[in-house]
């Protein structure tokens, strides 16, 4: 199977599972909550980020096109007072991106959190690093929400740190409490 099409696929998955997360849990974005943060661990250990509560874990593996390739991820959500949804995605792909890939995986995602819907509109994208590896700084807004995130590739993972919400209550200072809490344990 095409290397290419398997990235493809699986950006789409990524995308759709995102929009996904947004319907299911987009009451539980607005409950008040407190403002304690605690550091949490992805169930792999392989990072750590800070959460204003505790975060509800969905995790998922998705087939991929070439029939044997699986696309794992775990998806961490907490609200955050009435302001909004904070997310951490870890997804695995299952090759490794390199040479260049690594910033089409992270624009591939990016055109597909856009192009989710038609109200949405880019304010802006930076590619970037963040912690010596390949990122994508943004800002996405359809109608009265917006979605604030950084994603970046280490290997064959994905790792995207993001706040949703309304356009009225975005708190740009809590999102960059929150990405800066962001480290990777290996």
């Amino acid at each position: 199977m095409n290397k290419q099409l398997v990235k493809k696929v699986g950006i789409w998955f990524l995308a759709f599972s995102l929009f996904a997360c947004h319907v299911l849990f987009r009451t539980v974005g607005h409950a008040d909550t407190g403002t304690s943060w605690q550091k949490f661990f992805a169930k792999s250990g392989e990072c750590h980020i800070s959460f204003p509560s505790t975060p509800q874990v969905i995790q998922q593996t998705l087939p991929m096109a070439d029939g044997t390739s699986k696309l794992t991820y775990d998806v961490y959500l907490a609200p955050h007072e009435d302001k909004g949804v904070f997310l951490l995605l870890v997804a695995t792909y299952p090759m490794t991106l390199t040479g260049g890939n690594e910033v089409a995986g992270l624009e591939g995602l990016l055109s597909g959190i856009v192009n989710h819907s038609a109200e949405n509109e880019l304010v802006f994208a930076d590619l970037t690093t963040i912690l010596g590896h390949p990122a994508m700084d943004f800002l996405v807004e359809g109608g009265k929400n917006y979605f604030r995130g950084q994603a970046l590739m280490v290997g064959n993972k994905l790792y995207l740190i993001a706040m949703e919400g309304f356009k009225s209550k975005q708190d740009e200072t809590a999102y960059i409490r929150f990405v800066q809490s962001f480290k990777l344990s290996k």
